[in-house]
């Protein structure tokens, strides 16, 4: 009976202990089940065969709790999987394939619990013997655009151009929605920004199969050359000249710049360079005024405009 009581005492006083034990440290929060959580399923897969690769890329937003994803392939009906993404990445290059087969991709993401999510689109791929490269390729700037041109490859083929503000690094969706078969290409420019084109030839079918790409060519705008400015007209009003022209049909023209010349010892020197294709000049010297007139792009300024006189 001592030993009975003795131990009922103990048990008593490990009670008591875990108590105090449990209200010192505090309410305990209920376990989380989020890491077991389903993954979303990567979106807007798409595929291209470009040469000797086959490049897949996907959309993924969501990667917390998630580990990597896996590229699965199919050449029939059953689908294997081929290889292991980080989640960091959303892409991947596939090299081993046949000319001529028929494949197919999905991707699922895994978690860090070893959770999948549901397969993404499936995209089908038929790597076929691909077009040369386009060659010669070059540009033309224009009033208010920018014309790309190449000479083709060969007789029905398709075109796609690639535009990057990075020398050599381009993605893989081109600039126009769909494949072209016209060989010159009319782009909008940022007159604040170097940019780079390239162009690939691409087979006529419904998948996207697209040879090497061309010689890159760079679209600088500090070598803009505005056309010379035209209609100089110039008239005597009062104590004052007033000049102007017409406005250059170039978007990105920045200003222009009003040029004088008082007498042939000094020749023309510069006497403003207003923004609107106007000028006032209420310099007198006496002499007879003689104006050009230059148009000014990002950097570089156009030839003279015809010359006009006022006598002063």
């Amino acid at each position: 009976m001592k030993f009975a009581a003795l131990s009922s005492l103990l048990f008593a006083l490990c009670l008591i202990v875990l108590c105090s034990l449990l209200s010192a440290c505090g309410k305990k929060e209920p376990p989380t089940l989020k890491a077991y959580e389903k993954p979303d399923a990567p979106s807007g897969l798409k595929a291209i065969h470009r040469e000797n690769n086959i490049i897949l890329s996907w959309s993924y937003n969501k990667k917390e709790n998630l580990k990597e994803f896996y590229i699965l392939r199919a050449e029939d009906s059953s689908f294997q999987k081929i290889a292991p993404v980080t989640k960091e990445e959303s892409s991947y290059t596939d090299v081993n394939f046949k000319t001529g087969a028929l494949y197919k991709y999905k991707v699922v993401a895994g978690s860090l619990k070893k959770i999948l999510s549901d397969d993404s689109n499936i995209i089908a791929v038929k790597p076929l013997a691909v077009p040369p490269a386009p060659q010669n390729v070059s540009f033309l700037v224009g009033n208010d655009a920018l014309s790309i041109s190449w000479e083709g490859a060969r007789e029905n083929i398709l075109y796609n151009i690639y535009r990057s503000s990075e020398k050599g690094k381009y993605s893989i969706t081109p600039i126009n929605n769909e494949p072209i078969k016209t060989t010159s290409y009319s782009d909008n420019f940022d007159m604040d920004k170097t940019v780079y084109y390239t162009v690939r030839g691409a087979l006529n079918n419904e998948y996207r199969n697209e040879g090497p790409a061309s010689d890159e060519i760079e679209v600088n705008p500090v070598d803009f050359i505005p056309s010379r400015p035209e209609g100089l007209q110039a008239i005597f009003a009062g104590d004052k000249a007033v000049i102007s022209w017409k406005e250059n049909p170039e978007v990105w023209v920045k200003k222009y710049r009003v040029y004088r010349k008082t007498n042939e010892e000094e020749g023309f020197k510069l006497a403003g360079e207003p923004v609107t294709p106007a000028f006032t000049d209420r310099e007198k010297t006496g002499t007879k005024h003689v104006y050009k007139i230059t148009a000014v792009g990002p950097s570089k300024e156009s030839e003279f405009s015809g010359a006009v006189a006022v006598d002063f």
